[in-house]
């Protein structure tokens, strides 16, 4: 964690203290910035559970994707990756979200995974951002701006 402390918005040049106490504010503007995506990141490493935004930020990219053959492809990926009950990176839904995906998968399209990204964002939002929040990442982020005060 000493690396991602020391190194907090070297890379990013739009952030800023504002962007960073945004992110305080609400889940959705921590997610809507690459850099909130990448501390909250390093963050749920460390929780072990970073496969939720990883399997977030992959339903994101295929979304993005036009090309109807690498739609398949990132499809089959992604639930190879996050859905498959022998993935190491499974991610938690509840039996109905499951099928729901199971169905999906035998037509792939870029909405394969909407309603299983919903609610894995709503996991996301509800269990682990507060304690981002209270984390000594957060916390580092928001002092490399000489801000001592608590931010939220």
């Amino acid at each position: 964690m000493g690396a991602v402390l020391r190194n907090c918005f070297r890379t990013s040049v739009e952030v800023t203290y504002e962007v960073v106490y945004g992110w305080s504010l609400s889940f959705e503007n921590l997610m809507k910035h690459r850099s909130g995506q990448k501390y909250f990141a390093e963050f749920l490493k460390g929780e072990y559970s970073d496969e939720n935004i990883l399997f977030w930020q992959a339903c994101e990219e295929l979304k993005r994707e036009k090309n109807a053959e690498k739609i398949e492809e990132k499809a089959r990926i992604i639930y190879e990756d996050f859905i498959s009950i022998l993935s190491p990176k499974e991610v938690s839904l509840d039996s109905r979200v499951r099928e729901i995906v199971n169905t999906n998968m035998g037509r792939p399209s870029a909405s394969t995974f909407d309603d299983a990204q919903g609610q894995i964002y709503t996991l996301m939002q509800r269990d682990s951002y507060p304690r981002f929040l209270a984390s000594p990442i957060y916390k580092a982020c928001v002092a490399n701006f000489g801000v001592q005060e608590e931010a939220v």
